[in-house]
């Protein structure tokens, strides 16, 4: 499916986009809230400003993707790799990131109050502040320093 077949059923109400292929598309600034991409492939997306709010992003392949400004709240990201993201000034308050993989990420001013990080992959993760993380859970997870986390702060 190519970007135009997608912004056709997505305006037309489709929200389940199970295993889609839209590598390296220009999603910036849309209103996905509550879509389904479990086990879609977004790698090198342009998803900037785009509003994925409780959206279900689990085992989703975002590697390399532009997530800038991104609202991510409650959205569900288990075993989605994040790996080489770039996130900045992104929210992903409430949001599941068991076992996701955020290897290399740039993460500037990322919220993560009440996210859940349980066997997260935060390896050589940039920017990631343990302050904008109130509240969230880790368990087992392997911080940017290669230490391994298990409290909920």
């Amino acid at each position: 499916m190519d970007f135009q077949e997608f912004n056709r059923r997505y305006n037309a109400g489709s929200r389940d986009f199970t295993r889609l292929k839209l590598t390296r598309a220009n999603l910036s600034e849309m209103d996905l809230r509550g879509a389904i991409f479990r086990e879609a492939d977004l790698s090198a997306a342009n998803l900037e400003g785009t509003n994925l709010e409780g959206a279900d992003l689990s085992r989703v392949n975002l590697r390399g993707a532009r997530l800038e400004e991104a609202v991510m709240r409650g959205a569900n990201l288990e075993s989605a790799d994040l790996s080489h993201a770039v996130f900045c000034q992104t929210s992903l308050r409430e949001a599941n990131l068991s076992r996701a993989s955020l290897r290399d990420a740039i993460m500037d001013e990322v919220t993560l109050k009440n996210a859940n990080l349980s066997y997260a992959n935060l390896t050589g993760a940039r920017n990631f502040e343990m302050g904008r993380c109130q509240g969230t859970i880790f368990y087992e997870t392997i911080m940017p320093d290669g230490s391994i986390r298990t409290e909920t702060v």
